[in-house]
């Protein structure tokens, strides 16, 4: 059986479709998958070992798909697929056409979340779209740390914590996780703080104060930092973790996965819908951010590391 599968979509969206993945691998006798989405994520993908095949969804091959007339051969490289799973928009029909043009038979498609209002879990919802039961065993990305230069190098640290997100809305003040960091770091906690490349403004506004409504962390506090380290790498420091702290974020569903006790915090977006999956996963949520305490995140992470 080969299977392909096509999920564009941010870090968190990507790896939210993993555990469905899994359940198509346990339906499916030796199944064949080709996983097509957000190239940040492939390589952990690949390593996860739930798929065989990873293709970038930015790559010019993919586009045909969306071509009211496709050229001769543009989609040649699926024609030996049997089924197609599609989580995007697909209004028209366009997609679902063009793949059935070049032979796949079996062709489902489905927006790759929930509709507005309706609060169910986007690992159900993907689930429920594929006819796909889920079982009791859980996704663990453990695996995909591997036992390479990175891994053996990364030194243990008490908790990770990564203080941005997809959106603003989404990310607990910068001040707040600054003041986390500071007590933690004054009981000899060993900090990690993790940031990729649409978090240097946070991040810098949590070394410098630039900002002054963010206060700066003191230089006695000063944590370790990985910053825009690939997503393998990033999993590798955050195995050598005995917690983790962040917002609703892809490095927060990545944790989780990993199996590492995970603190998520919630305001904006819905945990309902959005919360990480793992075997040790505590939400903070609240209507409003300032209804979330520094007290009550250092007294959460504590509990987890003392």
């Amino acid at each position: 059986m080969r299977i392909l599968i096509i999920r564009p979509g941010a870090i968190g969206d990507t790896l939210l479709a993993l555990p469905v993945i899994r359940a198509l691998r346990v339906h499916y006798a030796n199944p064949h998958i080709t996983f097509v989405g957000n190239a940040v994520v492939l390589p952990l993908v690949l390593a996860s070992g739930l798929v065989e095949e990873v293709s970038d969804y930015e790559d010019i091959r993919w586009s045909a798909l969306f071509a009211a007339a496709p050229l001769p051969g543009a989609m040649h490289c699926v024609p030996t697929i049997d089924l197609a799973i599609c989580w995007l928009r697909d209004p028209d029909g366009m997609v679902e056409r063009n793949l059935r043009a070049a032979g796949v038979q079996q062709v489902i498609t489905a927006p790759g979340r929930p509709p507005e209002g309706e609060r169910v879990h986007i690992v159900d919802y993907l689930a429920q779209t594929v006819g796909a039961h889920m079982g009791k065993g859980q996704v663990s990305l453990r695996t995909a740390c591997g036992s390479g230069r990175g891994r053996a190098t990364a030194p243990t640290y008490d908790v990770a914590i990564h203080p941005g997100s997809g959106g603003a809305r989404k990310c607990w003040p910068v001040s707040s996780f600054a003041a986390v960091i500071q007590r933690l770091c004054e009981r000899d906690c060993r900090v990690l703080l993790l940031g990729g490349p649409a978090d240097h403004e946070r991040i810098d506004a949590m070394r410098r104060g630039r900002d002054k409504s963010a206060g700066a962390i003191n230089r006695a506090s000063t944590p370790a930092m990985l910053l825009d380290a690939p997503l393998l790498e990033v999993a590798r420091y955050l195995c050598q973790c005995r917690c983790y702290l962040g917002n609703d974020s892809g490095i927060t569903h990545l944790a989780a996965l990993l199996g590492v006790p995970t603190i998520a915090l919630f305001s904006a977006s819905d945990p309902a819908v959005w919360h990480p999956v793992g075997p040790s996963v505590t939400v903070m949520h609240a209507p409003r951010w300032e209804e979330i305490t520094v007290e009550r995140v250092v007294e959460n992470v504590l509990s987890h590391i003392m």
